[in-house]
């Protein structure tokens, strides 16, 4: 490093950071320095290059910049989901390990509108933003539309590819296949899936798509068309579960657990049951934990990722980081 520092006329420690992209060097500065490395014959050292990591990761980070995290659901309150707040958690502690700081903006109060969301950013010097809880596309002004490209941006819990957007989410598809596997293998033979069609038509059909690719292998007699859930209405997927005859349900509302229990039900004697996001307010389920802690924390490290070698706006090949689920025993489906 103090040879091509010397070449490039440049310090020792101007060459570490240009060799790493760190924004603080200008990019023409670092392509320049790169350059000349090139041409001497540097190659990084995987091994010097993990311990310096492992020694990186020991101090306290300093504080880089803020990120602003973008809540786009109808719900001012991020906590007040689940999901969200996991995601929010996820968000925050990454970014602090980081040395990033994190402001939150509600995208749906009355008096936000784009051009006067953008005038708080800019003033605040935020460069990077992270969307959490656009449960569709069309829940966002299109007047923003234009406006994530100014930045460094990415999409935490869902995949809207069509804005060209990296993005971080649990792997949906993986989740409902494994929870639909598992089943079976504690000796299930007529599952069903049962969920919001409107969740389905949001997570692009990934909760459908897993579960038929494993109940496609059944028998025909035991192959259970998806059953829409109505929050509202429960009653009419009560009528199908009755009719069809499932041995277990797998569903991503536990509101269906209570209203099979009120239909006089016993879960798991008479019917198995399958949360798809459990969470520790469940205690008394089996399900697939999403990890959308680890979710939101993808999301920081795509954005970072932008920042340190100056991306920004829309990706022409936009990365989707999709973090699997694991399964969590529970007192609503039978012993193996």
């Amino acid at each position: 490093m103090q040879q091509i520092g010397e070449a490039a006329g440049v310090s020792k420690s101007a060459v570490s950071l240009a060799l790493r992209n760190d924004p603080r060097i200008p990019e023409a500065t670092r392509q320049r320095i790169q350059t000349i490395a090139r041409k001497m014959g540097y190659r990084r050292n995987p091994v010097v290059d993990s311990l310096m990591t492992q020694l990186r990761a020991g101090r306290q980070p300093t504080f880089q910049a803020n990120i602003g995290l973008i809540n786009c659901s109808p719900l001012q309150d991020l906590n007040s989901n689940h999901t969200f707040r996991r995601l929010r958690e996820g968000v925050t502690q990454r970014a602090e390990d980081l040395g990033y700081g994190i402001e939150e903006f509600w995208l749906q109060q009355p008096v936000m509108r784009p051009q006067r969301l953008k005038q708080i950013v800019e003033t605040r010097g935020i460069r990077a933003l992270i969307l959490v809880a656009a449960l569709s596309p069309d829940t966002i002004d299109r007047g923003y539309v234009d406006f994530w490209y100014d930045f460094a941006c990415a999409v935490i819990g869902v995949t809207h590819l069509n804005n060209k957007l990296n993005c971080s989410s649990n792997d949906q598809y993986l989740t409902a296949r494994r929870a639909t596997e598992k089943v079976l293998e504690l000796g299930y033979k007529r599952p069903m899936l049962v969920v919001p069609r409107e969740d389905d038509i949001l997570l692009e059909d990934k909760f459908s798509a897993g579960f038929n690719s494993v109940s496609r292998r059944l028998p025909t007699e035991d192959q259970l068309s998806l059953v829409t859930f109505d929050l509202a209405d429960p009653n009419a997927a009560l009528v199908a579960i009755r009719k069809q005859k499932p041995d277990v349900v797998i569903t991503n509302k536990s509101e269906l657990y209570a209203a099979l229990q009120d239909d006089g039900i016993s879960i798991p004697k008479d019917l198995g049951l399958v949360h798809l996001d459990w969470h520790d307010a469940l205690p008394n389920i089996a399900g697939m934990r999403q990890n959308n802690r680890i979710v939101g924390s993808a999301g920081v490290d795509l954005v970072v990722g932008q920042l340190q070698k100056n991306e920004f706006g829309s990706q022409v090949f936009p990365k989707v980081v999709q973090i699997e689920s694991v399964w969590v025993e529970g007192l609503s489906v039978k012993a193996h």
